[in-house]
């Protein structure tokens, strides 16, 4: 694809109150679902560049994101491919930028390739900004924002009306 096709670089940008150390420790987590990421877990072999993730479900029935870890340098940068599996648009790139500052961390998520006018184009836009409020949200309170948590609640009560493409055994973390 041409440049041309391509949406603009989006970057979503926040100050958390929290040194790095603790803001990189949250974002890349495996051991619990992320709130922020719609209670998915990041399910790698492991963190590490090369190595293929799936965005998969507290009960580990669905995955919506499938991508491979790009570049890693903790605690300032991850950089991935990112495909919602509930769309046949091709990977995009997200990466994660955390710098000390004043007050706390400033956590940039920025969005490329995202292909210009597509359903992911308006997916990732809608939630690259949750993301951004309800990470900030839950390593300052422990909890994401009531608009989120009634959010993860609904999706808890429509689980059985996912997608079957999205189920976890059409994604294997592995091919």
């Amino acid at each position: 694809m041409n440049d041309d096709q391509y949406a603009e670089k989006q970057i979503y940008k926040v100050v958390i109150a929290a040194p790095i150390e603790t803001v990189w420790s949250e974002l890349v987590n495996t051991q619990s679902p992320r709130p922020f990421f719609w209670n998915s877990n990041w399910d790698a072999k492991e963190m590490a560049p090369g190595n293929r993730y799936r965005m998969l479900s507290g009960d580990g029935k669905v995955v919506a994101v499938i991508g491979e870890i790009i570049e890693m340098e903790p605690p300032r940068k991850m950089v991935t491919s990112f495909q919602l599996t509930s769309l046949p648009d091709p990977a995009s790139t997200v990466t994660y930028l955390l710098k000390d500052v004043d007050g706390g961390t400033e956590f940039q998520l920025i969005t490329e390739h995202v292909v210009a006018g597509s359903k992911s184009e308006k997916s990732m836009a809608s939630g690259s900004k949750s993301i951004v409020e309800n990470f900030k949200a839950y390593v300052e309170t422990g909890k994401v924002t009531f608009g989120a948590r009634m959010m993860l609640g609904l999706f808890a009560l429509m689980t059985p009306l996912t997608p079957k493409t999205m189920r976890a055994e059409n994604w294997p973390l592995e091919k």
